[in-house]
């Protein structure tokens, strides 16, 4: 009797493992964002998270996932409570990764233990702890038990065919949230400032903060001025200039070295800006401070 062999067709493959991540956020904790060209998985294990996607911001609850495609912007934080999330980065070629896009899935109790045996499986593959935030890569254990990486991946597998095959999609409309856009919206502005403020005593560009926030140049100015009302150099030379306010009230600097330790090219850039913002010069400021001190 002659026996017939099958070939199974590989309706999902992972081409490439990047990250396990299981965090517990604080309250307060908040991820700027990235992008990045390969998909990303992002289960809420406990708690409620917002997450801006591609601009449009969700509230997501325990029990849900929502999938990143590859170079679509997203960012996550804690809605002030706190919360157990687990992130899968991966890459894959897959036609049947095309049902993934722009989906947020609620996950049953088959998928949870899946889950549990992809944590515990990237346990003993990697040699990182699940719990690092900037990690750009995981090692491989010397001494990880034959397969670990390997059932890693098919369990992620096993997983993802799953989730296509039930498809318990819940409609992005449920999960809208102007609040949670605005927020995300908030937040990167404040991200801006805190950077700005890191460096008010030297230079920044556009490109350093873009780079940063991975956004464009174009999205990143109309934002800024949209929620200050100025624009992102123009806010900056406004705190430089507060700042130089300060140190001419307190003394003992002379306008040179204001200039200087503000960051600024020159000091008699420094002066026109000055006046141009106050009305005088710095040393016509220096004068008038001391005329108002009674003692």
């Amino acid at each position: 009797m002659d026996f017939i062999p099958v070939t199974p067709k590989n309706a999902l493959v992972i081409d490439k493992l990047y990250t396990v991540h299981y965090f517990a956020y604080a309250k307060d904790f908040i991820f700027t964002g990235e992008k990045h060209d390969f998909w990303e998985m992002a289960y809420i294990d406990s708690g409620d998270v917002g997450v801006v996607a591609d601009g449009a911001g969700y509230t997501l609850r325990q029990g849900e996932a929502i999938f990143h495609k590859p170079n679509e912007y997203h960012n996550i934080w804690a809605n002030g409570k706190y919360a157990h999330v687990l992130i899968l980065s991966f890459s894959s070629k897959s036609r049947m990764m095309s049902f993934f896009r722009n989906k947020i899935l609620t996950l049953d109790a088959e998928d949870k233990q899946l889950l549990r045996k992809i944590i515990d499986e990237a346990r003993l593959a990697f040699a990182e702890p699940l719990d690092i935030v900037d990690l750009p890569g995981m090692t491989l254990r010397r001494d990880a038990p034959p397969g670990a990486a390997q059932l890693t991946r098919i369990y992620m597998e096993a997983l993802l065919i799953g989730l296509a095959r039930k498809n318990s999609a819940v409609p992005h409309a449920e999960r809208l949230s102007v609040s949670a856009a605005d927020e995300n919206e908030d937040k990167i502005v404040r991200v801006i400032k805190e950077y700005l403020e890191k460096n008010i005593c030297g230079t920044v560009t556009l490109d350093a903060i873009c780079a940063q926030l991975c956004f464009s140049k174009t999205y990143i100015k109309a934002l800024f001025k949209k929620r200050t009302g100025t624009s992102i150099i123009q806010y900056f030379n406004a705190m430089k200039i507060a700042r130089a306010k300060r140190l001419i009230s307190e003394g003992g600097m002379t306008v040179t070295e204001i200039a200087d330790d503000c960051g600024f090219s020159g000091v008699h850039y420094f002066s026109r800006l000055f006046k141009a913002q106050t009305g005088m010069s710095p040393t016509g400021y220096a004068k008038s401070i001391q005329s108002r001190r009674i003692l």
